[in-house]
C-alpha cells in the first residue's frame, strides 16, 4: 500500500509478534511497564483501568517528576486520574478519558481505555 512520506503506520505493529493481535500486545507491554508497582493487575482494558493507577504507574516509568506513585492509593480514583491525564498533556498527550465515567464504572469502556493507552505507547515508544 502506497503511503505518502511522513505518513505513519500502526504504531503497535511493532508490539506485534507471530501474527498475534494488537490489543494482546498492547496489554503484554502495559504489564511489562507495571511490573514491581504496587496495586497494579492489569488483566484487560476496562475493570484494570478504574481506579487509575495503571495509568499512573505507565506514565510514572516515563515522568517519574510528575507522577508521585509512591502517595497514590486505589481509593483516590479522581486524585489518581488527575495525576495521569495531567502528567500525558504536559507532555502533549490529550486526555480522551473522562474521569467521571473512569471512577462510576466497573468496567469501563475498554474501546477508549485502550486508544488512550495507544497515545500513550505512540508518544514515548515511536
Amino acid at each position: 500500500m502506497f503511503r505518502p512520506q511522513g505518513e505513519r503506520k500502526d504504531p503497535l505493529q511493532a508490539l506485534v509478534k507471530n501474527g498475534g493481535s494488537r490489543r494482546n500486545a498492547l496489554l503484554k507491554w502495559c504489564q511489562n511497564k507495571t511490573l514491581g508497582y504496587h496495586n497494579i493487575d492489569i488483566t484487560n482494558f476496562s475493570s484494570s483501568w478504574n481506579d487509575g493507577l495503571a495509568l499512573c504507574a505507565i506514565l510514572h516509568s516515563y515522568l517519574p517528576d510528575k507522577v508521585p506513585y509512591d502517595t497514590l492509593t486505589p481509593n483516590e480514583k479522581r486524585r489518581n486520574f488527575t495525576i495521569a491525564f495531567s502528567a500525558a498533556e504536559a507532555v502533549g498527550i490529550p486526555t480522551t478519558l473522562n474521569t467521571n465515567d473512569m471512577i462510576t464504572q466497573e468496567r469501563p469502556d475498554w474501546n477508549q481505555v485502550m486508544a488512550y493507552v495507544t497515545s500513550i505507547y505512540k508518544h514515548f515508544e515511536t
